[in-house]
Parts: structure tokens; C-alpha cells; sequence
């Protein structure tokens, strides 16, 4: 009895301390807590883009970004009213695991304006086998452009190349042109350098063409020795899609035929900056036969001018990638009547005039403080070189042969 007195006497007087001690201890672990509380993600939204790429005049890629995987689609038409809906999918099945997003639109009417906009709903995951979970939905648009066309007498471009990140300066040049003039822009490789991070196409030049040009006005992004180097070289496609699944394609618009090369890295394969992870120079020749069979084909044949574009020039140096470009490219491009090859890489403004016994071609050699403007007409090829203060560098005209 006096045990149990006892013990109720003990209970009496460890029970308080005990509840207090529990609320000073969740207390703590509430505040603890709160002060490593996860903050609210993001909304889900399109964080770059949409930029159109690979035209011609019956297609375009749209291409944009989101901050989280989604499923997407672009809504078109040559109205306001849109009505035609396109997706990309892979062997029937529609990306959900994607945060980039390149959809391309098919049997366009040439010399045509349409209208559209990117939708992007978010993919949270899947519940169950055959339930999935959808979060939000986000449009991006309306936007317009229109269709490149063969019967046009006439069309403008620019081109720019070696930009290497400098945003600033892209901008500034970019601030000078007459865009109701320009068909497309042509990136001419080396526009980052070594893809090391997920964000420098962005930053380094694709959110400063986007805010520019890029919704209404296409570019042609051709890929430069840098731009194929780093940890992500082989996601370039995500930001740049190919036509194919080849970085290396054609296209007409008015009176030229468009040729544009992926000349890749700048030394021999078996260099030991390489690792082994490269293989270009059977790519080159692999190019080679595609560029003799391409200015055979009809398209090349029909157009008045045939103009390449490639990063790595044929001329402009002793490297060993200077030469084996030259050495695999040039025989085909002077068979085929090549008129205008447009390249970059050396950093320093060059031209080298057609010689009988060597470049049947003008070639000229864009810097990375150059911006060039070309006008296609049935008289001549005008090319015309800036520098970034605005200065005219050089005028290069190639008459039709």
C-alpha cells in the first residue's frame, strides 16, 4: 500500500514534467522544421522559345522549352482561327519525358503566312499502370510566319558566326537589321563554347535570337568544332533538332539552293583532346558524297545561285581540319557550280576570290564582330559585311554564270 502511494505520489509529480518536456521537444522539431521546410516549386511554364529552325517551303520545327517535363503540341493555320494541330512522336508514342520540345509542321503551301502557338501540358507521372497523373497547361503564342518560296525573284538573309557566348554582342548586331527584309538567320557555328552547361545555348545566344527574331523569323544553325565539344555535345539535337537525324541538309528558297555542312572538330580524330569519342573525318567523307549527289538533284539544278554554308572554311589557314575540309569538299562543290560558300572559324574577316585552278567559288570568311547581309537577286549575289559598330567592312558581289 505504501508502495503504491508512493508511486502514485511519483506519478503525480513526473507527469507534468513529462508532457512538458514532449511539448518543448515537437516544439523544436516544428520549428526545426520550418526553418528546412522545401520551398514551393516554380509554376509550370515554357521557359525558352519557341525559336523556328529547319524551314523550307513547305515546313518548319518549332522548338521550345519547358521547366518541366510535358507533353506538347503546336496549333497552326494560315488564320488566326488556327484549327490544325501537330505533335512529334517517337514510333507512334508521344514524349513525356521531355523538357524540350521540336515539333514540325508538314505540308505547308509555299510563300504562305501562318499563325501559331506551342501548348505544353505538364507530365507529373503515373499513379497506376494505366492512370497518369496531368498537372497544369501552358500556351505560348499566338505567333506568325511564312514559308519559304522558290518563285520568289528575290530574298535577303543574314548570317553571323563565332559568337562564342557573347550575348551582348550578338544583340547589338542583331539591333540593326531590317527584319521586314530578312527571310532567315544563319548561325555559323561556334555560337557556345564546349557545351558544358544546360543553359548556355540559352544564355549564350537562343533567348537573344528569340527575343529578336526567332518566333516570326527562322534561323539555320550550322555546327561549329566548339559547339560539338563538352559533357552535353551529344544533347545539341534537343536545342537544335536535325532533319533525319543528319546536321547536314538542303533547302531552295527564291533563286538559290541553301547547302549547309557540319564540318565537326578541328583537329584529327585521334587527337588525345578527343578521348577517342569522335569520328569526323569519315563524317566529312560521308558529306562529300552527299554534297555530290545533292547539287546534282533538281533542286540544285532549277536554282540560279548555289550557296554553302559551313563553319570550317576550305581556305583561311595550314590546319589539319582547314585542309581535309578542302581536300573532301571542294572537288564536289566545284563540279556542282557551288556560286557563294559563307564560313567562320578563323576569327578574322577573310575572302578569297574564284581561281580557276582552285576555289571556282567566292568564298568569304566571317569574324566574330562581323555581321554579313546577303541579297539574292536574279542580277547578282550582294554580300555585305559589317562590323559591330556598324561600319561597312566589305561588299562582295558574285554575278550568275
Amino acid at each position: 500500500m505504501l508502495t503504491r502511494l508512493r508511486s502514485r505520489r511519483h506519478e503525480k509529480t513526473w507527469q507534468p514534467r513529462f508532457l512538458i518536456l514532449a511539448a518543448l521537444v515537437a516544439g523544436a522539431a516544428w520549428t526545426l522544421g520550418a526553418g528546412t521546410r522545401q520551398p514551393e516549386p516554380p509554376p509550370f511554364a515554357v521557359t525558352h522559345g519557341p525559336s523556328l529552325q529547319l524551314p523550307t517551303s513547305t515546313s518548319v520545327t518549332v522548338v521550345w522549352h519547358t521547366n518541366r517535363p510535358a507533353v506538347s503540341r503546336v496549333e497552326y493555320g494560315p488564320s488566326d482561327r488556327l484549327g490544325m494541330t501537330a505533335t512529334s512522336s517517337e514510333h507512334g508514342l508521344l514524349p513525356n519525358h521531355r523538357t524540350s520540345h521540336a515539333v514540325r509542321l508538314t505540308g505547308l503551301t509555299p510563300g504562305t503566312a501562318y499563325h501559331y502557338r506551342v501548348v505544353s501540358r505538364e507530365f507529373v507521372g503515373y499513379e497506376k499502370q494505366h492512370i497518369v497523373k496531368y498537372g497544369e497547361t501552358v500556351l505560348g503564342g499566338p505567333f506568325s510566319f511564312t514559308t519559304f518560296d522558290e518563285r520568289k525573284s528575290a530574298c535577303s538573309f543574314a548570317l553571323v558566326s563565332d559568337i562564342h557566348e557573347n550575348a551582348k554582342r550578338l544583340d547589338a548586331m542583331l539591333a540593326r537589321l531590317d527584319w521586314r527584309a530578312l527571310a532567315f538567320v544563319v548561325f555559323d557555328g561556334d555560337m557556345v563554347n564546349d557545351f558544358m552547361n544546360l543553359d548556355q545555348p540559352f544564355t549564350g545566344f537562343v533567348d537573344a535570337a528569340v527575343a529578336r527574331f526567332a518566333r516570326a523569323t527562322p534561323f539555320v544553325y550550322v555546327r561549329g568544332n566548339h559547339d560539338v565539344r563538352g559533357r552535353f555535345a551529344r544533347q545539341l539535337a534537343d536545342y537544335f533538332p536535325t532533319r533525319d537525324g543528319r546536321a547536314y541538309y538542303s533547302f531552295n528558297h527564291g533563286p538559290a539552293h541553301f547547302i549547309v555542312l557540319d564540318s565537326g572538330e578541328d583537329k584529327v580524330d585521334t587527337h588525345e583532346y578527343y578521348n577517342g569519342l569522335v569520328a569526323f573525318e569519315p563524317y566529312r567523307r560521308e558529306q562529300a558524297r552527299w554534297l555530290a549527289e545533292d547539287l546534282r538533284s533538281e533542286a540544285a539544278r532549277r536554282a540560279r545561285y548555289r550557296l554553302v554554308f559551313s563553319h570550317i572554311p576550305p581556305y583561311g589557314g595550314d590546319t589539319f581540319a582547314i585542309q581535309d575540309v578542302r581536300n573532301t569538299w571542294e572537288q564536289p562543290a566545284n563540279q556542282g557550280r557551288v556560286d557563294l560558300w559563307l564560313c567562320g572559324h578563323v576569327h578574322r574577316y577573310m575572302r578569297f576570290d574564284p581561281s580557276p585552278s582552285k576555289n571556282r567559288y567566292q568564298l568569304v570568311l566571317g569574324a566574330p564582330d562581323t555581321l554579313m547581309r546577303v541579297d539574292v537577286t536574279p542580277q547578282k549575289l550582294a554580300v555585305t559585311t559589317t562590323r559591330e559598330t556598324g561600319e561597312i567592312l566589305d561588299t562582295v558581289v558574285v554575278r550568275p554564270r
